[in-house]
């Protein structure tokens, strides 16, 4: 991997990463495309444009994660239940991971990404208002998250999606899905961290340290952009134009790979 892939690479995580369009998918794609073999050697430098993008997350939603710790512990401890559902997928991690080499499941997880959202965007159960919700819709958008494992299913996507069949308002959903990324982006980053040392072969000898710190800069710089945008283009209810495009890449990857 060069810089400029690198560079590359971190446009795309930062872009898609906050987009209902799974940045996972994108950059297997991206890497796919740039003649990059055995796709899970390179979760270590997904996972450092994940850590990007993370602290776009940090910024943006700094006072509403002060507030859960301080004025509304209720939103703590909500965030805490949608993160329980991730923890059985640490005994399969090694499937998980092998997932990543067969870009031929590209296509049916963007359909099924396309599918969520075009649910939520047509059906949902009566608005709820505030923070008083059931116990059961955090742990229940927590399951769906937990499908986002999977290349090409989008995480934010499947989060926002889930919120609001549940019936929360865009604003909240929108809120909940990137505060529930926060442990799950560092418990991610903890766990490869641990493979990691006890298993150097896991990187890439030819990935030059340059390229894990232009990876991260960028994904965070364009995640605070792909962020942004989704927040105006969430209250403006142009969600449904993503549902189309997952739809169409879906059919497209499908038919590449499996055609």
């Amino acid at each position: 991997m060069t810089v400029w892939q690198a560079f590359f690479l971190g446009i795309v995580q930062g872009i898609t990463e906050f987009l209902p369009v799974s940045s996972s998918g994108h950059l297997a794609l991206g890497q796919y495309f740039l003649g990059f073999e055995h796709l899970q050697d390179y979760i270590l430098f997904n996972l450092v444009c994940h850590l990007g993008t993370l602290l776009a997350i940090l910024y943006v939603f700094f006072p509403v994660i002060k507030a859960s710790f301080t004025t509304e512990k209720r939103l703590f401890w909500q965030v805490l239940l949608g993160t329980l559902p991730l923890f059985p997928l640490l005994l399969i991690l090694k499937p998980l991971k092998a997932l990543f080499d067969h870009p031929e499941l590209l296509g049916p997880c963007f359909l099924l990404t396309a599918g969520l959202l075009f649910v939520s965007f047509y059906w949902r159960f009566p608005l709820q208002m505030g923070l008083n919700r059931r116990w059961q819709d955090p742990l229940a958008i927590g399951v769906v998250q937990a499908f986002a494992v999977l290349p090409g299913v989008s995480r934010s996507g499947a989060t926002i999606s889930a919120a609001r069949l549940l019936g929360w308002q865009k604003e909240q959903a929108l809120q909940f899905s990137f505060l529930l990324a926060i442990p799950t982006i560092l418990g991610a980053s903890l766990i490869e961290s641990v493979q990691v040392w006890k298993n150097a072969s896991l990187v890439t000898s030819s990935l030059h340290p340059l390229v894990f710190i232009v990876g991260f800069i960028t994904s965070a710089l364009f995640g605070y952009l792909s962020l942004w945008l989704l927040k105006r283009w969430i209250a403006q209810d142009k969600w449904i134009y993503f549902a189309w495009y997952c739809l169409v890449l879906g059919l497209a990857t499908t038919l590449y790979f499996n055609g």
